[in-house]
């Protein structure tokens, strides 16, 4: 009898393992604020972070756009900070070329709420930058500016018309 509930209870705890870990995985995304965007946490770089992947996934379905959020050994960034409503706000761009091709994820330390802001500069005036911002379920927009890389600079403006 003690072996039949034994097993029962190894079962149990086998198949609510999964369910377990992945709330885990989503609740430490916090542990990677201060940290630079290369560095590892248990094991992962935030953009490496499996629930990090999916969010940018679910964000930028298209393939070809979702590659250029990577951040190659070469790449520059500055440490995770911490924005507007408690998310999480990570920058990196093309070292030598981070004021024409940079790029953020701003997500929710649980892994929901996932923006993904893609800059690819046409010309350096300041007047005439904008970025494309990708959200779950919706068309991807422009916004004024680069993508943001510190609290301050986060939301993005819309951009004006005029």
């Amino acid at each position: 009898m003690r072996t039949a509930i034994f097993a029962s209870v190894m079962m149990m705890a086998a198949a609510t393992a999964p369910q377990l870990q992945a709330k885990e995985a989503a609740a430490d995304l916090n542990a990677y604020v201060g940290k630079y965007p290369f560095d590892a946490v248990n094991g992962h770089r935030f953009l490496d972070h499996p629930v990090v992947k999916a969010a940018i996934a679910a964000a930028v379905p298209d393939a070809k756009t979702r590659a250029s959020v990577v951040f190659p050994d070469d790449g520059l960034g500055l440490p995770i900070v911490k924005v507007a409503g408690g998310r999480i706000l990570i920058w990196g761009g093309d070292r030598r070329a981070e004021d024409r091709y940079n790029w953020s994820v701003v997500i929710a330390p649980d892994g929901s709420k996932p923006e993904v802001c893609i800059y690819d500069g046409v010309g350096y005036g300041e007047d005439f930058q904008s970025a494309q911002w990708f959200e779950p379920g919706k068309p991807g927009i422009m916004k004024q500016g680069t993508c943001p890389s510190a609290a301050e600079d986060y939301p993005a403006a819309d951009i004006a018309a005029g």
